[in-house]
């Protein structure tokens, strides 16, 4: 097992999805790689991507939800710097991360390479993710609290005979 640190971006790891197949989701992470993390990927034999974005030079890792027979497999452990569980958190871009992951040779269609297997994903400076805000406050409605009562309930509808 190999483990590379980074900033992780585009991180999907609480639930798996894929948008290219939905049949087969998938958790992920694209890892932003410093000269050693460069040096010791070529030294496995992986490419290296670099889409001159913010990432620089990365990789992108991920862990099928399940294998081709159906059987599902655990999701990658998401812990802190101290090693306590954090699923369910939401790491947003920028965010130091160590990765540990596997190498898996492939061979498909007379081509043939190998492949980093997400495994397990340790946060060391949580960039927390804020979705787009594209509103600004306006004058206007003002809702209240989340009222549950049923409104369309009546105690004078209550003696209505029906036949």
């Amino acid at each position: 097992m190999t483990v590379v640190a980074g900033k992780a971006y585009w991180a999907k790891l609480d639930q798996a999805q894929n948008p290219f197949d939905e049949s087969k989701p998938r958790w992920s992470l694209d890892v932003s790689l410093d000269a050693n993390g460069v040096k010791a990927m070529k030294a496995e034999g992986l490419t290296i991507k670099d889409k001159q974005d913010d990432r620089g030079k990365f990789m992108t890792l991920y862990k099928d939800q399940f294998l081709r027979n159906g059987t599902e497999l655990p999701k990658p452990r998401l812990m802190d710097s101290q090693k306590n569980d954090i699923s369910g958190t939401i790491v947003g871009n920028g965010s130091d991360v160590r990765v540990s992951f596997t190498i898996r040779e492939w061979k498909m269609n007379n081509k043939e390479g190998k492949r980093p297997v997400l495994k397990d994903v340790q946060v060391l400076n949580l960039v927390e993710y804020s979705p787009p805000d594209e509103f600004d406050v306006e004058e206007g409605y003002v809702g209240t609290s989340n009222d549950t009562t049923d409104s369309t309930s009546s105690t004078e509808d209550s003696d209505l005979e029906f036949d």
